[in-house]
């Protein structure tokens, strides 16, 4: 007798080795793997959130700082003070954010001076050029945070 009646001889099945082609086998078994996960998921995710505690974000530091008229800031310490408020007051800025600030009012050759000169504002990094400049010196790296202000490295902020 024949496996589909084509007068073939019978052999067993061996995956990937089917009557049907390869990549209807592939859709098959990928289908497979998806419900699978999609089953197993939702308990595995209450298996590890039941035993995590939810921390909530730190409070920002210092007060936040209204940006002038124009849209930017009045002077580089406020764009500073912006980035730091924006930057403490989550744990993932807070961990990765280094403060700097920029001037973006330049000189244009032929063109009247303007009135106000400073358009100040600030980026988690300077990786916009050299204009930017750093917000807060940090001589210790140990016991103070990318702000300047000092830490308790056993009681950290964000842990």
């Amino acid at each position: 007798s024949s496996q589909l009646g084509l007068g073939r001889p019978t052999k067993p099945l061996v995956l990937g080795d089917s009557a049907e082609p390869r990549p209807m086998a592939a859709a098959r078994a990928i289908a497979l793997v998806l419900a699978l996960a999609l089953v197993a998921s939702p308990a595995a995710g209450r298996t590890l959130r039941s035993g995590a505690l939810q921390q909530p974000p730190p409070e920002p530091e210092g007060e936040g700082v209204e940006k002038a008229k124009d849209g930017a800031f009045g002077s580089k310490g406020d764009a500073c003070q912006a980035c730091r408020f924006s930057a403490t007051g989550s744990c993932a800025m807070y961990k990765s954010c280094v403060c700097y600030a920029i001037n973006a009012h330049f000189n244009v050759g032929g063109v009247p001076d303007p009135t106000d000169t400073q358009h100040w504002a600030w980026a988690c990094g300077n990786e916009g050029g050299s204009k930017y400049e750093l917000c807060f010196a940090v001589s210790n790296e140990l016991y103070q945070d990318p702000f300047g202000d000092k830490i308790d490295p056993n009681a950290p902020k964000c842990p």
